[in-house]
């Protein structure tokens, strides 16, 4: 009997099977070595032609045992290999191996990434000081060019030209020291 499933709720297989069908589509290969190396240790080994190791066993040759291919007999003990490997210990070490492999390339690759990101952070930072800088350049600019035009039209104290309070409010810049704010850059 088959499992239940609700009608919008696609199979499992189907993702399986898309990732399979786009991967073909485009061509798509891995390029991890140690693949490839498997790959071709995988179509170059002898059980995929169907052919048999066994071990000779005779009388008094228990502590020499050799491998060779042949047709198997009744007295001969018939050994296939697991996926190229000579046992499942072999298979397990290999396999144990490539998964440590791939945890240190994942760490690498998540090292990596956590530098990109702080390296993106930093730059917006000062991308974005290097706006308010400019920004003040411009206030500060703006500024003299007032003092310049109430020196030549009217006699104005210069206190009152620099106060913060009435040129800059426009742009929403206050009396405030800055200095004591303390700002997170999350």
């Amino acid at each position: 009997m088959e499992p239940l499933t609700a009608v919008g709720d696609p199979e499992p297989d189907d993702h399986l099977s898309r990732v399979k069908a786009l991967t073909a589509k485009l061509n798509l290969q891995t390029r991890r070595p140690s693949f490839a190396e498997w790959q071709q240790k995988l179509e170059s080994e002898p059980w995929k032609s169907g052919e048999s190791w066994q071990v000779e066993s005779g009388p008094g040759s228990d502590s020499n045992i050799t491998l060779s291919q042949g047709v198997s007999s009744n007295n001969d003990i018939s050994l296939t290999s697991i996926c190229g490997f000579a046992n499942i210990g072999e298979a397990l070490e290999w396999l144990r191996k490539e998964l440590r492999e791939m945890q240190s390339s994942d760490h690498q690759l998540a090292r990596k990434l956590i530098c990109l990101r702080r390296e993106i952070h930093r730059l917006k930072v000062e991308q974005i000081c290097h706006q308010h800088k400019e920004m003040l350049d411009d206030v500060t600019y703006g500024l003299e060019e007032c003092e310049e035009e109430s020196d030549l039209l009217l006699d104005i104290p210069l206190k009152a030209v620099f106060s913060l309070s009435t040129p800059l409010k426009h742009i929403g810049v206050t009396k405030m020291n800055i200095n004591s704010r303390r700002f997170s850059l999350s």
